[in-house]
This record gives C-alpha cells, sequence and structure tokens, in this order.
C-alpha cells in the first residue's frame, strides 16, 4: 500500500478519534451546565486540572486551593469563598465542604454540608462560614442572618442568632469513659444534664436513687458512653453513669426551664386510656428521640476515624442557667 494512502488512513482516523473525544466533552459539558465564574490570585486545583487566575465552574466539580483563596460567583446569585488549603465541591443548591473554611453569601435555600452537619443561611441576604478547626470540631458563624445547623437526618441541632459563633463536634465512641459536670434535671420520670462546658444535653441513666437525690443540683456525672438513641429531648446522646457527685445545690431552675424539664424528680408519663403499654416519652414522637441512624460517625479525614457516636456542641457556650 502507497505511503501516501496509509498517512491518509492514518490522518482520518485522528480527525475521527479527535471528533469522537470532542463530541463526549461537549456532551459532557451539556448533562453538566455551567453555574458560575471561579476567580483567585494565585493557583488553583478544579477537578484535578490546576488552573491560574479564573475558570468556569460546572455543576458539582470540586475546588482545591493551595496559599490563595478563591471568589466563586454561582449564576443564581450566591457566593462562596474559600481559604487557602481549602477544598469543597460547589452545586447550584449546595456546597460541600471536605477541609479548610469556606463562606457563602446566599438565600435560605442553599446548603453548606461539612461532615454530617447541615447549615443553611436564614434570610434573604444572609451569610455564614463554616470551618473545620483542630480534632474534628466544626465550627459555624452566622455573620449576617440567622444560620439553622441539622444533623443530615434533619434533626434540627441549633439555629445560630446573627453574629453568633457554636463549635460542633462529634462524641466519643459508644463503651468509653466520659464526664460531664452541670444542671441534673428531670423529665418523665428520666433525667439529663445540660454540661455546663460544652451545652451538650445528655440523657443519664444509672441507680435510680442517686439520680433521684443528685436532680436539681450541679453535679459531676463519671461513667461510659451508651449506644442506645436517647429517649428524651432535647439529649442527643446517652451516657450509663457510675458516679455522681454534687458539686453545688440549686441554681438549676434556669436550665430546667430551658430544657422542659423539672428541678425536681419526676414521675414517668401516664399511658392513655386504652393503651397497651407505656406512653412514649415527651419529645420522642415516636421516633425515640435522635434515631439510631442520626448517630454518625464523622468521617476519617477530619476525625482520624469513623466512630458510632451522636453529635455534641462545643464550645461557645450561651448558658441557659441564671
Amino acid at each position: 500500500m502507497p505511503r501516501r494512502t496509509v498517512n491518509f488512513i492514518l490522518a482520518s482516523v485522528l480527525v475521527k478519534t479527535f471528533l469522537i473525544g470532542l463530541a463526549g466533552a461537549v456532551s459532557a459539558m451539556a448533562a453538566s451546565p455551567a453555574i458560575g465564574i471561579i476567580t483567585a490570585s494565585g493557583h488553583f486545583t478544579l477537578d484535578r486540572s490546576e488552573v491560574w487566575g479564573n475558570a468556569t465552574l460546572f455543576d458539582g466539580e470540586k475546588i482545591e486551593t493551595t496559599n490563595a483563596s478563591s471568589d466563586v460567583n454561582l449564576r443564581n446569585g450566591v457566593r462562596v469563598q474559600l481559604g487557602g488549603s481549602s477544598s469543597a465541591s460547589v452545586s447550584e443548591r449546595r456546597m460541600i465542604l471536605f477541609k479548610g473554611v469556606g463562606q457563602v453569601a446566599a438565600p435560605a435555600a442553599y446548603e453548606v454540608d461539612a461532615g454530617s452537619f447541615r447549615i443553611r443561611p436564614a434570610g434573604t441576604d444572609a451569610r455564614v462560614s463554616v470551618a473545620y478547626a483542630s480534632n474534628g470540631f466544626v465550627d459555624v458563624a452566622a455573620l449576617k442572618g440567622e444560620a439553622k445547623v441539622n444533623l443530615s437526618g434533619g434533626v434540627l441541632l441549633a439555629s445560630l442568632a446573627p453574629g453568633q459563633t457554636r463549635r460542633f463536634a462529634f462524641q466519643t465512641a459508644a463503651g468509653q469513659a466520659v464526664v460531664h459536670k452541670g444542671c441534673l434535671v428531670s423529665k418523665d420520670g428520666r433525667y439529663e444534664m445540660q454540661d455546663q462546658d460544652t451545652d451538650e444535653v445528655v440523657e443519664v441513666t444509672g441507680d435510680a436513687e442517686k439520680l433521684k437525690s443528685a436532680v436539681g443540683n450541679r453535679d459531676t456525672a463519671t461513667g461510659t458512653v451508651s449506644a442506645a438513641p436517647p429517649s428524651i429531648s432535647p439529649a442527643t446522646s446517652v451516657m450509663n453513669a457510675t458516679m455522681i457527685t454534687i458539686d453545688s445545690r440549686g441554681g438549676c431552675l434556669g436550665v430546667a426551664a430551658a430544657l422542659g424539664a423539672s428541678s425536681e424528680a419526676t414521675q414517668a408519663a401516664a399511658a392513655p386510656a386504652g393503651a397497651g403499654g407505656p406512653a412514649a416519652p415527651s419529645g420522642t414522637g415516636g421516633g425515640g428521640g435522635m434515631s439510631t441512624g442520626a448517630k454518625i460517625g464523622i468521617i476519617a479525614a477530619v476525625a482520624g476515624g469513623g466512630v458510632g457516636a451522636a453529635v455534641a456542641l462545643a464550645g461557645h457556650k450561651s448558658s441557659t442557667s441564671p
């Protein structure tokens, strides 16, 4: 076969391959439309491709910054800012923050996911900041307007007022030792404590007489984390107390009122007439408080290993005690 014919065949194959690849790229772009523009004062990575300065963003693409921060303007009016050494996947309706810090100015319909937390700005022109801190903590700040923080299952953890910052963390695994200090209160014959250092509310189980004698006081409860879901709200976890120490008597009326509980021991809720069994504890709504499915382990990249645990609130406390 003449060399000219061979070259022509090879050229035809190359052109055809190029056209097929181009068609695939166009098809992919059509399936994932452009949603905005990214700008930065240096390098960043967009879906594993290094970019300098600016680029078009397609729905769901992953942005990774190095030293320079990046600014994303979506066509729906949402503005996303990523700090240095951060990474996130950005879509029209939500941003998934994998590491670092992200700030979003958006209406309430936009969502920021960090681990198993779902953060939504509340208001037409709200602005929130979400950042991974050390040891698996996630800091959420309502910079403008309110911010609502939920678990992925829909359980509302907190509503942050404008200017408020709160730190969220994942608790220790079931069976591990734990100590809580705070007001022990009672609801429907059960007991819960608001930790004075973290604002976390835990259901406390253990010796009924010891708990009854300690209720209404500021106590130190020592025990282990239970794998069982809490049966009263707004507790987000359960601890099996092996020792209760009264630190100071009284001073828990404010905490009791805020938690919808009592500073004195209460009786279990009576079963309704004709019911075949005991009534469900107040606040469970048939779902047993926070379901086992809501007790989600944090991703290994953040906490150093996934552990099935409930969610805790830590730091930046605004105690309900008087």
